[in-house]
C-alpha cells in the first residue's frame, strides 16, 4: 500500500468567504466528515499533518510584493474586493491564504523528502490567482508557487501539471506558458459558456515550449464518457512528459450538480484520473504526486470526488 499524506486541521477551514459565497469551508469539512465516516484517518498508510502558513518568502516566488501587501491590509478590514468582481477580502483573509500555500508546499516537502508518495491538500488548487491579483475566488496561486518552488528547492526539471477542475487554470498555465520544464494537461469545460473564457485547443506552450501544453475544453453536459476519452490524451500527453514530479488540481465542480458549472461527471471520473496518474506518477517520478482539492461548490460532490482521488492513491499497484 502506497503512504498518502493529508494535510488537513482546523486551519484548513479558515479560507472561507462570507455571506453565502460558494466558496466556504463547507467543502472541506465535508470531505473531512466523509473521511472519518469511511475510517480512512485510522486507515493504514494514511498520515494527516496539521496546516501551516507560507513564508513571505514563499509567497515573493509567484507574486509581487505590492499585491501580497494589498492583501495583509484588507486582512485587516475585510473590506472590499482583491479583484475585480467576485473575490471579496474578508478578515484573516492574508492568513487563511498563507496557509492553502503552506500547505501545499508542506505536502511537496513531504513527498520530496521521501516522508510519502503522494500527498493531498484539499483546501489547495487556487488555480486562477494572478502574480499581481486575486482571481475567480482565488487569492494566492499555491500551484504556481509549489512549481516554482520545485523547480528552484528541489531541482525537478519536468513537472507535469494536470488540472480537471470545470474552470480552465488559466493562472497556471499562462504563467508557464513558454516554460518548456513544465508540462501542463488542462480538461475543462469550454470557455464559451463558463469563467474564465480561456483555455483553447490550439494553446499548446510559448515560442520556447511548443508542445508542452495541452487544454482539452469539452461542451455543456459531458459526463464520464468524454472526460475518459479526454483523460486518454493526458496519458499520452504524460507518457511524452516523462515527469519527475506531478501536481493534480483535481477541482470537483465538474461533478454533476454543482451550482455553477454545466458538465455532468460522476465521482468516477476523479477515481479514473487518480488511478491514472497514480501509475504514471510510479513509473515516471517515484511516485512523487501531490493533489490539491480545486473547486467545488456541492460539498457533496467535492467530499465524493476527494474521497475518490484519496482512496486510489493508496490502492496498490496493479503491477
Amino acid at each position: 500500500m502506497c503512504s498518502v499524506a493529508v494535510i488537513y486541521g482546523e486551519a484548513s477551514s479558515t479560507y472561507s468567504f462570507p455571506d453565502g459565497h460558494p466558496m466556504s469551508s463547507s467543502r472541506a469539512t465535508a470531505f473531512w466528515t466523509e473521511m472519518k465516516r469511511r475510517d480512512l484517518t485510522n486507515t493504514e498508510g494514511v498520515k494527516i499533518y496539521e496546516p501551516v502558513e507560507a513564508s513571505p518568502k514563499d509567497l515573493q516566488l509567484f507574486h509581487t510584493e505590492q499585491y501580497i501587501a494589498l492583501v495583509q491590509r484588507a486582512s485587516k478590514t475585510g473590506v472590499g474586493l482583491l479583484d475585480q468582481g467576485d473575490t471579496p477580502a474578508f478578515k484573516g483573509v492574508f492568513e487563511a491564504s498563507r496557509c492553502v500555500v503552506g500547505s501545499t508546499l508542506l505536502g511537496l516537502n513531504l513527498i520530496m523528502n521521501g516522508k510519502a508518495d503522494h500527498a493531498f491538500n484539499p483546501i489547495g488548487g487556487l488555480h486562477h490567482a494572478r502574480r499581481d491579483s486575486a482571481a475567480g475566488f482565488c487569492v494566492f496561486n499555491d500551484a504556481a508557487i509549489a512549481i516554482i518552488k520545485a523547480k528552484q528547492e528541489y531541482m525537478v526539471n519536468r513537472i507535469l501539471y494536470v488540472d480537471i477542475d470545470a474552470h480552465h487554470g488559466d493562472g497556471v498555465f499562462y504563467a508557464f506558458y513558454d516554460d518548456p520544464k513544465v508540462f501542463i494537461a488542462d480538461i475543462h469545460e469550454d470557455g464559451r459558456y463558463l469563467y474564465p473564457g480561456t483555455g483553447h485547443r490550439e494553446e499548446t506552450g510559448g515560442r520556447n515550449a511548443k508542445g508542452t501544453k495541452l487544454s482539452i475544453p469539452l461542451p455543456p453536459e459531458s459526463g464520464d464518457e468524454q472526460f475518459e476519452k479526454a483523460f486518454n490524451e493526458v496519458e499520452e500527453f504524460a507518457a511524452t512528459a516523462k515527469p519527475n514530479l506531478i501536481l493534480f488540481q483535481c477541482g470537483g465542480d465538474g461533478l454533476n450538480g454543482d451550482p455553477i458549472t454545466h458538465l455532468r461527471y460522476t465521482p468516477k471520473a476523479h477515481r479514473h484520473a487518480a488511478e491514472r496518474l497514480h501509475q504514471i506518477a510510479h513509473q515516471y517520478s517515484r511516485g512523487r504526486i501531490v493533489a490539491m482539492g480545486g473547486g467545488g461548490y456541492n460539498p457533496e460532490n467535492t467530499a465524493k470526488a476527494w474521497i475518490e482521488v484519496t482512496e486510489a492513491f493508496l490502492a496498490k499497484l496493479s503491477e
